[in-house]
């Protein structure tokens, strides 16, 4: 059985530079519930391979689980912005490098049950070495990892980013890396 939860009101109950969340009144079959959901404009994520065959990760710390975390280099899409534009623009700005070849392995919904979040991930080839272009606020270690080491680190659970476990493990089984 089908069912979708017809929307009766809405509002928004909060913006940021990030993401907007707004607050759904729902009929479900049970009665009205609320939803909560995140509005994200989505963004795309680089598996950057070297010439040497080594993918380029970045180690950053993120606030909301007050760690470093070990993850692709990836960047939020402008609104209306091409998955495509932004992976390379991020590419550049996060690691200096400028991939003459960029493809598209997969697209996926990180957190469906509450966000409209969807994102993207490339394979860039190709590399050409440059200067990173980061944010003022961006503190970022680049590392360069063998694909065997990296597919080991997801499975043994000390990579714990999803959306670098799935690059780094699509990949693999698409035969990329």
């Amino acid at each position: 059985m089908i069912f979708e939860e017809k929307t009766k009101s809405s509002r928004l109950v909060y913006e940021g530079p990030v993401f907007k969340v707004r607050q759904h009144v729902v009929e479900t079959v049970g009665g009205d519930s609320l939803r909560d959901i995140i509005e994200h404009s989505g963004g795309s994520i680089m598996v950057g391979v070297t010439d040497e065959g080594r993918i380029i990760m970045v180690k950053q710390y993120r606030k909301a689980l007050e760690s470093e975390f070990l993850e692709l280099p990836a960047g939020k899409t402008d609104p209306g912005e091409d998955p495509l534009v932004t992976a390379t623009r991020e590419f550049r700005e996060e690691t200096g490098y400028t991939a003459g070849s960029v493809k598209h392995l997969i697209s996926f919904y990180p957190t469906c049950g509450y966000s409209n979040e969807y994102l993207h991930i490339f394979l860039c080839r190709d590399l050409v070495p440059g200067e990173t272009h980061l944010d003022d606020t961006e503190c970022i270690e680049l590392l360069e990892y063998d694909a065997d080491e990296l597919v080991e680190m997801v499975m043994s659970g000390e990579i714990k980013d999803s959306k670098a476990i799935i690059g780094i493990l699509y990949a693999r089984m698409a035969g990329e890396i």
